[in-house]
């Protein structure tokens, strides 16, 4: 049974998403968790369902580093006595904090690197520092829009924002969406009528397309292992995490296994292409990533972008260009090609309404001019 008297006592606990609890009750438990961060921690109550799993409810921040004035901070004898005082958790008051922290330990459970989990943590700190004291509950629609239109707010490209603003709703409501099942919450969920900005994903650094020439100057500027990758992406079309996660044994002749965020799927290569993948494969184990940093180890979240920043200085091209250009080129130049929108929406692992909304723009005479 943990010690949590006091704040020496709880220093000595793990940190991370688990709370450690103290059992009150058959079915009750009062709860600490400590925060990663070094801020302090936070007391729960947690009920058990008679449908199964149980419910949480914030009773208040631990005096860790201010001292206890039970009301919201609160020492262990105060935080005891205030869950002895309640018979269940009321999965209202779940916070839009403590949800956020929740969703960025289930993800680091499947996290590649140390650093992946470090990004997720601060992400969902960022993420929750504009909503204080709200809950899942007390949160509103106008609270989400009002810190969406702050964000595309900031900066000179509000294009390029929406689509930076989207990409965090998407995670915000993920987050919100997962408490309120975990927790069964009954109430409304004002998240879920907020909209994202139309088309943003189509704006800013994402839509840099580079025509064949230039490609291969970037590839010929770039380390070898970083080419390399950047080869496996223009040949494929594929995500980055997805290059990076796949493995030897899953290429099969000229079959290639991808798994990314639409999910596993499975593309077929050329015979030129097939031969270039399997000469990097070459004779290593099956469980060894395909294609790996200069290290042999697989790439971790976000270990190409400067690499891949160095190679575009050192090719002379545009500072906005990124390895997406490559997934951006791979598409225009299919559907140039006159493949069906719904084959090259198979192949890349998107949707056709995507495919459709972000390069519809590009008339045929334009890609023929581009690429031809």
């Amino acid at each position: 049974m943990p010690d949590l008297t006091t704040p020496k006592a709880r220093a000595k606990l793990p940190t991370g998403s688990k709370p450690h609890p103290l059992k009150l009750g058959i079915g009750r438990f009062l709860c600490y968790r400590r925060q990663t961060d070094g801020k302090p921690g936070s007391w729960l109550l947690r009920t058990a369902k008679l449908s199964g799993g149980y419910t949480y409810e914030t009773l208040g921040t631990a005096d860790d580093q201010l001292d206890a004035n039970n009301r919201d901070v609160l020492s262990y004898e105060q935080a005891l006595a205030k869950a002895a005082g309640q018979t269940t958790a009321d999965p209202s008051r779940v916070s839009v904090a403590d949800a956020l922290d929740d969703w960025a330990e289930w993800k680091c459970r499947t996290a590649s690197t140390d650093k992946q989990c470090t990004d997720l943590r601060n992400r969902a700190r960022r993420l929750s520092a504009p909503f204080p004291r709200k809950t899942l509950k007390t949160i509103t629609a106008r609270d989400i829009t009002q810190w969406l239109n702050g964000i595309v707010s900031t900066g000179d490209n509000p294009q390029a924002r929406r689509a930076t603003a989207n990409r965090e709703l998407a995670v915000l409501k993920a987050a919100l969406t997962r408490a309120a099942d975990l927790h069964a919450y009954q109430g409304t969920r004002a998240w879920v009528n907020v909209q994202k900005f139309p088309k943003a994903d189509s704006f800013g650094k994402r839509m840099v397309i580079l025509t064949e020439e230039e490609e291969a100057r970037l590839i010929d500027a770039a380390r070898p292992d970083v080419a390399d990758l950047l080869r496996a992406l223009q040949a494929t079309g594929a995500r980055f995490g997805e290059i990076a996660s796949t493995l030897v044994g899953d290429l099969e002749g000229n079959r290639l296994a991808l798994t990314g965020k639409t999910g596993r799927r499975v593309i077929v290569l050329s015979p030129e292409k097939a031969e270039w993948f399997r000469l990097k494969a070459g004779n290593r184990p099956s469980s060894a990533p395909l294609i790996p940093r200069q290290d042999c180890k697989p790439w971790p979240d976000g270990g190409h972008l400067k690499p891949v920043s160095a190679a575009v200085r050192a090719a002379g091209l545009p500072e906005d260009v990124t390895s997406y250009a490559l997934r951006h080129g791979f598409i225009t130049r299919a559907l140039s090609r006159g493949v069906p929108t719904v084959a090259v929406a198979q192949h890349v692992g998107s949707s056709v309404e995507m495919i459709e909304q972000t390069y519809a723009k590009f008339a045929a005479a334009q890609l023929a001019e581009w690429f031809g």
